[in-house]
């Protein structure tokens, strides 16, 4: 499944950071149970994270990252969210375009994604336009858990990723 996301930037640090956090948005943005599968609730998160992108609010970010985040390199949600900050200060726009590889259920409140990420300065709505752009490739693991009926990130990984984890 391929969603389009737009959001401000330059750099492949900043890029990949502004992706892992408007990820955590639309994770959130659709953490309420409607009778939809945890599945579903979560593929509906990430198409949404187009919306939390194009609207770079800080305080949106916020809401979506749980207060206990941790991940591996240290940080935690003050950290992600300063991150997200100067990222919105220095970029007006990026195009991105994900692939949902993977969400497997550990049990009914906690999930983990794997997803790949091509960010650019110019839109594509295809894998095939995006490598023919050379766009930044990222490879993004999340660790979600519902709590009080909202999907919060609790952690995540990155890593730049290669042409052939996109076809």
């Amino acid at each position: 499944m391929n969603e389009m996301l737009r959001h401000g930037g330059d750099g492949n640090r900043g890029r990949a950071s502004l992706l892992l956090l408007s990820l955590f948005a639309a994770l959130l943005l659709f953490g309420c149970s409607d009778g939809k599968t945890p599945e579903d609730r979560i593929r509906e998160m990430l198409a949404a994270a187009e919306i939390a992108a194009e609207e770079r609010s800080l305080l949106d970010f916020q809401k979506f990252i749980a207060d206990d985040y941790s991940d591996g390199k240290g940080r935690g949600k003050r950290d992600v969210t300063r991150v997200a900050a100067g990222y919105f200060l220095r970029n007006k726009s990026v195009h991105i375009l994900t692939q949902v590889k993977r969400i497997d259920l550990l049990d009914e409140h906690r999930a983990r994604v794997e997803l790949f990420a091509g960010m650019s300065s110019m839109p594509a709505s295809r894998v095939d336009e995006l490598l023919a752009i050379r766009a930044d490739l990222h490879r993004f693991d999340l660790e979600l858990e519902e709590r009080d009926g909202e999907w919060l990130v609790i952690s995540a990984k990155w890593r730049r990723a290669g042409r052939e984890d996109f076809l």
